[in-house]
C-alpha cells in the first residue's frame, strides 16, 4: 500500500513538473524571438512608401555620433567660460575674528620684597580683514591668447559636428536611393518568377501528355526559375539590410514591431 501511494504521488508531481518545464521552455523561446530583427514581407516592401528625406535628416539629428559631438561642444563652451574668468585668480580676500581672554603674568622682586607673581587679564575680541593682489605677468599677457584659443576649439568642434551631420546625410541619401532601386528590381523579379512558374507548368503538362517529348525544355525552364528565385532572395536580403541600416542612422522605425 505504501509503495502504491509513493508511485501515485510521483506521477502527480511529474504531471505538474512537465507542464511547468514546457511553459518555461516556451517562454524562453518567446523571449529569444523578441530579439530577432523584424523584417518586412514582400507585399509590404512593394507597397512601402519611404518618408521624405527632410524628415529623415531631422530625425538623424538625434544620432549618437552627433550627440557625442554636442557634448564635446558643451564642454568646450564651459572651458571658455572658465578661461574668461581666469583673471579672478589674481585677487584674494581674507577675514578673521577672535574672541577670548587675554592675560599676562608679571614677576616682581626687590631688595626688600620677595618674588611675587601678578596676573592681569581682560576679555576682548578682535577682527581683521584684508585683500591681496598677485599678478603673474606670464599669465596676464597670455590671458587673451588663451581665451582666443578656447574660442577656436569651440568653433572647431562645431565644424566637426556639421561635417559629421553632412556625412550622415550622405549615408542616408545613398541608402535611400539604393532602397528605391532595389524596390524596382523586386517588382521585376516577381514578374520574372511569375512568368517562369507559368512556363514551367505548361512545359510540365506538355511533357506529361507527350511521352516522346524530351525534358530538356523543362529542365531549362527549371534552371531559369531557380535563378530568378535566387535573385529575388538576394533583393529581399539587400532590402532588409538597408532598412535596418537606415533605422539605425535616422532613428526611425520602419518595420513592424
Amino acid at each position: 500500500m505504501g509503495a502504491k501511494f509513493i508511485i501515485v504521488a510521483w506521477l502527480l508531481c511529474a504531471d505538474f513538473v512537465c507542464p511547468a518545464q514546457k511553459a518555461q521552455t516556451r517562454d524562453s523561446i518567446l523571449n529569444a524571438e523578441r530579439f530577432l530583427p523584424k523584417t518586412l514581407t514582400t507585399n509590404e516592401f512593394i507597397n512601402y512608401q519611404l518618408p521624405p528625406l527632410d524628415s529623415l535628416f531631422e530625425c538623424a539629428k538625434s544620432n549618437p555620433r552627433l550627440k557625442a559631438i554636442e557634448a564635446s561642444i558643451e564642454a568646450a563652451r564651459n572651458d571658455l567660460k572658465v578661461a574668461k574668468r581666469d583673471w579672478w585668480q589674481y585677487f584674494s580676500v581674507r577675514a578673521g575674528y577672535t574672541y577670548g581672554i587675554l592675560g599676562t603674568y608679571t614677576d616682581q622682586e626687590t631688595q626688600y620684597t620677595p618674588l611675587t607673581t601678578v596676573y592681569s587679564g581682560a576679555t576682548q575680541n578682535s577682527w581683521s580683514i584684508g585683500a591681496n593682489v598677485s599678478i603673474p605677468f606670464n599669465q596676464l599677457f597670455s590671458h587673451r591668447a588663451t581665451v582666443k584659443k578656447q574660442k577656436e576649439i569651440v568653433k572647431n568642434t562645431e565644424y566637426t559636428q556639421q561635417i559629421t551631420f553632412d556625412e550622415i546625410k550622405n549615408e542616408i541619401i545613398e541608402i535611400y536611393c539604393n532602397i528605391q532601386y532595389q524596390l524596382k528590381l523586386l517588382k521585376l523579379a516577381l514578374e520574372t518568377i511569375t512568368l517562369y512558374n507559368a512556363e514551367y507548368q505548361v512545359a510540365e503538362l506538355d511533357y506529361i501528355n507527350d511521352n516522346n517529348n524530351t525534358n530538356r525544355l523543362l529542365s531549362d525552364i527549371k534552371n531559369s526559375q531557380t535563378a530568378a528565385q535566387i535573385e529575388y532572395e538576394k533583393i529581399i536580403n539587400e532590402l532588409n539590410i538597408m532598412f535596418l541600416k537606415l533605422e539605425i542612422i535616422s532613428n526611425i522605425q520602419f518595420r513592424n514591431k
